[in-house]
């Protein structure tokens, strides 16, 4: 058997609606992780993503009755993801939402940032404020909650407030332009915030979340970094039960987490300059190998035995230099170096379509990611494919009769 990248003959609207909870810088379609998982774990294994963005990895592990374990210093990223490998029932969702609604007053939206408060009708802002205040982030409903409202937070606002899907002035992009950019945008397109009902949205957002059942498998989700991955409290890394890992390493210097999800951060109390200020840079590749180096020695260490890591790595051009580095064979040439225990099964090329990538790497100067990412298939100690037929049939959806 051989390995492909038959994942890109498929639909991108293949997967769970979960996927589609919230955007995310530089993530990777579900459908390439359910290639690796399938072809190389079982269901009850162990799958595990430590760079986890917005939980694809450990999702579709659990979509596919894996264990997924999803690690990432993002708040962001780690309360997407507890809020798509754990997530409540939605009648649960539901009688807690009225509950919420039933008990609301309007939180003092006149005392946000002013760069806040030109976003979102006075209404639609004052909801906000109080779900912010009330809503408990160790409850997984409330979780759930949370996570669904960011997705929502902004984007292109219908023009009827009853039926958007967001809560924002209609805005160009899912991700946070800057309060300035934005500012002229209104000013430009002479736009009016919307008075839609952060209740209401919510409800028509969870109508589409759950037109398949969740996860029957839960998963696990961490707040940390890599160089804790193996204190992390989990029976299944503590033991090195990990059969599969599929990640992509962030390419730190420019995707700026902080600043491009600063609304989304406003929801939940965190400062986005402080977030990109805790996430290391590295403008030189030495130091980017250096990095990738320690953190692979800490994902070989979490590994079972006959265990195989997929690092999905972009090319980068580099201007001054006038050439193109596959960053894959550099970090296979740099682990051969330093006699990396991890053995090398393939490098798989993904070409990307056009403007599908929006990630830079190292900044103007330094370098810039272009249309190609490389899957590295990494194993310990031994590799067996398991199925050559990838399963593709998607999620069985639920047929709820329309309320009236």
């Amino acid at each position: 058997m051989t390995l492909s990248n038959a994942w890109q003959s498929v639909s991108k609207r293949w997967g769970h609606p979960f996927h589609a909870m919230c955007s995310y810088m530089a993530m990777f379609p579900p459908r390439l992780p359910h290639y690796f998982i399938q072809k190389f774990t079982r269901p009850g294994d162990v799958v595990l993503d430590p760079f986890c963005g917005r939980g694809t990895t450990p999702l579709q592990a659990c979509v596919t009755g894996r264990i997924g374990i999803g690690v990432d210093l993002n708040p962001l990223a780690h309360l997407l993801t507890r809020a798509k490998v754990d997530a409540p029932p939605l009648a649960h969702l539901e009688a807690r939402l009225r509950t919420l609604e039933n008990d609301m007053f309007y939180g003092e939206g006149e005392q946000e940032p002013e760069h806040i408060r030109m976003l979102f009708h006075p209404s639609t802002l004052g909801q906000l404020v109080y779900l912010k205040q009330v809503l408990d982030l160790n409850d997984p409903c409330d979780v759930f909650i949370a996570a669904t409202i960011v997705g929502i937070l902004h984007g292109a606002t219908a023009r009827d407030p009853k039926r958007s899907s967001y809560l924002s002035i209609s805005m160009p992009n899912t991700f946070s332009m800057s309060p300035n950019y934005i500012r002229e945008y209104i000013q430009a397109k002479g736009l009016k915030r919307p008075p839609v009902n952060v209740f209401s949205a919510l409800r028509r957002k969870f109508r589409r979340l759950f037109t398949c059942e969740p996860p029957a498998t839960p998963g696990f989700a961490y707040r940390d970094t890599i160089e804790n991955l193996i204190h992390l409290p989990n029976p299944h890394i503590r033991k090195r039960h990990v059969k599969l890992i599929v990640t992509s390493p962030p390419y730190l210097h420019v995707i700026r987490y902080g600043l491009y999800n600063w609304i989304r951060l406003w929801f939940l109390d965190e400062d986005p300059n402080a977030l990109d200020t805790s996430l290391a840079t590295y403008r030189r590749l030495d130091h980017y190998l250096a990095f990738i180096h320690r953190a692979l020695r800490r994902m070989y260490s979490v590994l079972a035995p006959g265990g195989v890591c997929c690092l999905v790595v972009g090319d980068v051009a580099m201007p001054r230099q006038a050439k193109t580095v596959a960053l894959a064979d550099e970090i296979w040439r740099m682990l051969r170096a330093r006699h990396s225990r991890f053995q090398l099964y393939d490098i798989v090329e993904d070409r990307l379509p056009e403007q599908g990538k929006v990630s830079k790497i190292w900044g103007e100067k330094k370098g810039r990611a272009i249309q190609t990412d490389r899957i590295m298939v990494l194993y310990r100690d031994s590799i067996e494919e398991l199925t050559d037929e990838i399963d593709w049939t998607p999620p069985q959806k639920i047929h709820r009769r329309r309320h009236k």
